[in-house]
C-alpha cells in the first residue's frame, strides 16, 4: 500500500521539469588524452538560470561501445559576465578515439499558456 501512495504524492507535488534535447550548435565538446587520464570538456553559453526556469543542464557521453556517462553542469567562475556553463567527463580506462560523441540535455519548467491567449 506504500508503494501505491508514493507515486500519487509525487504527482500532486510541484511539476517536474522538461527535458530539452539539445542540438550541436548549442554546445561543443572536446576531448583530451594526458598522460595519465582522458576527458571530455563540455561547454555551453546561455546565461538562464533557475532564476529563468533553467533546472539543471545535463551532459552525457557517448562511447563506441554502447556505455554512456552523465553529468551535471556548473556555472564558469565568470558566469556572471560570460554566461558559460561547463563540466568535465573523465574517461575511466578509455580514450578519446573510443569517443562516439556527447549531447547536452536542459531540463526546464514545463511551458505554460497561462496569459498566452488573453494577457492575462
Amino acid at each position: 500500500m506504500r508503494n501505491l501512495m508514493l507515486p500519487l504524492l509525487i504527482a500532486c507535488g510541484e511539476s517536474q521539469p522538461e527535458a530539452l534535447y539539445l542540438t550541436k550548435e548549442f554546445y561543443e565538446w572536446t576531448c583530451h588524452d594526458y598522460e595519465d587520464k582522458s576527458e571530455i570538456v563540455v561547454t555551453t553559453n546561455t546565461c538562464e538560470d533557475r532564476e529563468s526556469g533553467l533546472h539543471w543542464l545535463i551532459a552525457e557521453s557517448h562511447m563506441v561501445d554502447g556505455s554512456t556517462f552523465k553529468r551535471k553542469m556548473d556555472k564558469s567562475e565568470n558566469w556572471n559576465i560570460d554566461c558559460v556553463y561547463q563540466t568535465r567527463l573523465p574517461l575511466i580506462e578509455d580514450y578519446c578515439i573510443e569517443v562516439d560523441g556527447v549531447t547536452l540535455t536542459a531540463y526546464v519548467e514545463p511551458a505554460t499558456w497561462s496569459g498566452a491567449l488573453f494577457g492575462d
